[in-house]
């Protein structure tokens, strides 16, 4: 069994609903939008110091606040019943810069973000359009600085579902990528379709590069891209969840396959082999030459009870052979699960309960998750000792997690 690891827990009097971090940056969300909170991790990741107080927000839920240290600006997505917003604030003094009006409705997805050009890609869709992504200024003083469109000869619309055209991926040259699945008929989709503009695209602007990608299990007749990430400037990971058409949510109906695209060609350098389950997060750890994923399944095998599962996948970046897979059952856990993540050398689990696990790389791809030997359970470490607290939300940083209870903020940090 690996040695214990030295872990070092600071609590800190604040309470927040939501949490995201870019190092060295928390940003905190107070309970109903009344509150919203800057703060820095030391450069140990043990101590949280306060920062800055913000104008309250509502937390912009999986689109996470972009944070532009070079140009001291940070930027918050804000869902609302009437028009999108993007606030832009100043770090140094917390004080808003100007409020970036959009239009239609936000794709519940993260914002692709140049730091190098200060262009943030968002997708959005009005309810009687197509939807378009977004190239937003959020450095500058314009507004759009342009739009991506499908093109007008893909299908793009039936009576049953609109077409899906998402924002993946901007280089810091400003060309943009962008995902599209046709809307579903009644045989289903056999692909999905990458598209690459050089530079900003406007309406008529037609994509230089296109490559369709094939659904790979024979019974899949859907498909959506889960996630994105640049591996290297000119590499970057695609990751679709295939799943059979009006399919029970059981552990053989959702699988995810995760390729490595040229940025410039698209051509496919490596696809990995299919992991069941939706991967919702990757992580790019560098010196151990792996990517890793972290999703979710649900392990029913038919219309029986929701058997919830975490999955964690490392596969070799070079070629995208499949090198670990670890599954958290949630029931036989006896709890659920708040995160799952990487760092550059650690796997980290967060349990709503207060349990935390944290396994180094090397451990984790030699043996894989370090476990009871009777029960199979994860071996935790347990933050508090009453039974009266639970995790509301929790955020990764280089050496340390932030966690959420509905009492305080808990830095761990290793």
């Amino acid at each position: 069994m690996p040695a214990p690891r030295t872990i070092t827990i600071c609590t800190v009097d604040h309470i927040a609903e939501r949490v995201y971090i870019h190092d060295p940056y928390v940003v905190t969300f107070g309970p109903d939008g009344t509150s919203t909170h800057l703060w820095t991790l030391s450069n140990d990741g043990r101590a949280l110091a306060h920062f800055k107080t913000l104008k309250p927000l509502h937390h912009p839920g999986v689109i996470a606040p972009i944070v532009d240290s070079e140009r001291n600006i940070l930027a918050i997505a804000k869902h609302s019943s009437g028009t999108p917003e993007l606030h832009v604030l100043d770090i140094a003094t917390g004080d808003p810069l100007r409020t970036l009006m959009l239009y239609g409705s936000l794709d519940d997805a993260r914002m692709p973000y140049s730091s190098r050009l200060g262009f943030a890609l968002v997708s959005t869709q009005d309810s009687d359009e197509l939807p378009r992504v977004l190239v937003v200024d959020i450095a500058g003083n314009d507004w759009i600085a342009g739009a991506a469109y499908i093109p007008p000869d893909l299908r793009t619309g039936t009576d049953r579902r609109s077409p899906q055209f998402g924002a993946e991926h901007i280089t810091d040259d400003g060309d943009i990528i962008c995902s599209y699945v046709a809307p579903l008929l009644p045989d289903g989709v056999d692909h999905f379709t990458l598209m690459r503009w050089d530079g900003i695209p406007h309406e008529n602007t037609l994509p230089s590069a296109r490559a369709d990608f094939p659904l790979l299990l024979e019974d899949d007749e859907s498909v959506f891209v889960s996630r994105c990430l640049p591996l290297r400037s000119d590499t970057l990971l695609v990751c679709a969840c295939e799943t059979p058409l009006d399919a029970i949510d059981t552990a053989y109906s959702r699988s995810s396959v995760i390729r490595a695209v040229n940025t410039r060609t698209l051509d496919t350098l490596w696809t990995a082999e299919p992991v069941w389950g939706i991967v919702r997060r990757l992580y790019h750890t560098v010196d151990a030459g792996v990517v890793i994923a972290t999703g979710m399944q649900n392990a029913r095998e038919s219309a029986s009870k929701d058997t919830p599962v975490s999955l964690v996948a490392a596969f070799d970046d070079h070629s995208g052979a499949l090198l670990r897979l670890e599954r958290i059952n949630w029931i036989e856990q006896g709890a659920d699960i708040r995160l799952c993540a990487a760092t550059q050398d650690m796997i980290v689990v967060v349990f709503d309960n207060g349990h935390v696990s944290i396994t180094s790389m090397d451990d984790f791809l030699a043996a894989g998750l370090t476990r009871d030997a009777e029960t199979q359970k994860v071996m935790t470490i347990r933050l508090w000792q009453d039974d009266e607290r639970g995790v509301v939300h929790a955020a990764v940083a280089k050496s340390s997690v932030v966690v959420a209870t509905q009492n305080n903020l808990i830095v761990v940090s290793w």
